[in-house]
């Protein structure tokens, strides 16, 4: 199976099953074999010893444990969830060129861990060609598009129901992991991706990033110009890395440093209302990119 996100090809090892027990993939498999166009291998079902040391790291959620092992020729993951009551292991080279799991299609819980070793393997992959994931809300009108950006529960969905709503055009184009590329060129684009939470929008497609805007609730409507140490600051409390990787990490925040000092950005204080959506529009239209 070969998948493009970002216009970046991921080579993953199963066969169709796979694409018709996770619909989020469908928008985004292509067809090819070239492995010299493929960014990333992606091997099942291999054998991947455990470890007896402490990991570095350890991420807990209600869905998932992620322990990561960060070693000088490797990096290695354990990702149990809850719902398969086993573990699946994870082993890259330091720039994620090859990646080997020993997952298999053992039940059909097991394609949820799936689609969270291909949303892992493509974030630290694409670092190394100016991508970056950020946990956001995409928003896209006509050939341009914007993010709302902050953590859970902050109003970055409502905010883009409210121009869903309001604002002629607008499309969703991903409503929790967006990706923010910068191409050769200078171009930053703003693209959909197959990871999009608990909304079902899954759309193959990149529009040019016009803003950027950080959400914060308030009892009234307020846009704040960012500065790009400012703006960097914020991107990165919201960009999936793992921040004792010095490799991906150093790779993730050159990217965007070049962003932040491109792409217009705002401290957006709001409420749920037409107005907030409106000044926001507004705020988007006015934009203008360094």
């Amino acid at each position: 199976m070969r998948l493009s996100i970002a216009g970046l090809f991921i080579d993953v090892a199963v066969d169709a099953s796979v694409v018709e027990a996770l619909p989020n993939l469908h928008p985004f498999v292509v067809s090819g074999n070239d492995e010299a166009s493929a960014i990333c291998q992606i091997r099942t079902g291999q054998h991947i010893p455990g470890e007896e040391t402490p990991p570095t790291l350890t991420s807990h959620s209600e869905e998932k444990t992620i322990h990561v092992w960060i070693k000088p020729g490797e990096c290695k993951l354990s990702l149990y969830s809850p719902r398969t009551e086993r573990t699946y292991w994870m082993q890259a080279d330091r720039h994620w060129c090859t990646v080997q799991t020993d997952w298999i299609p053992d039940s059909s819980e097991s394609y949820v861990c799936l689609n969270d070793i291909l949303m892992i393997a493509f974030v630290y992959r694409s670092a190394f060609y100016q991508a970056v994931t950020v946990h956001a809300s995409a928003v896209a009108v006509q050939e341009q598009g914007c993010a709302f950006i902050g953590p859970s529960g902050i109003g970055k969905s409502t905010h883009s129901r409210l121009w869903l709503q309001h604002i002629p055009g607008a499309r969703l184009l991903n409503d929790d992991q967006p990706v923010l590329r910068l191409h050769p060129d200078g171009t930053v684009m703003l693209y959909g991706s197959p990871w999009s939470g608990k909304t079902t929008c899954y759309h193959n497609e990149g529009v040019r990033l016009k803003a950027l805007f950080f959400m914060q609730q308030a009892m009234e409507n307020r846009l704040t110009r960012l500065s790009g140490i400012e703006t960097f600051q914020q991107l990165l409390k919201a960009t999936s890395l793992m921040g004792r990787d010095t490799i991906t990490f150093q790779a993730i925040s050159q990217t965007q440093a070049t962003i932040c000092g491109a792409i217009p950005a705002y401290r957006f204080q709001n409420q749920p209302t037409e107005e907030a959506a409106a000044l926001s529009y507004q705020a988007f239209q006015d934009s203008r990119m360094g």
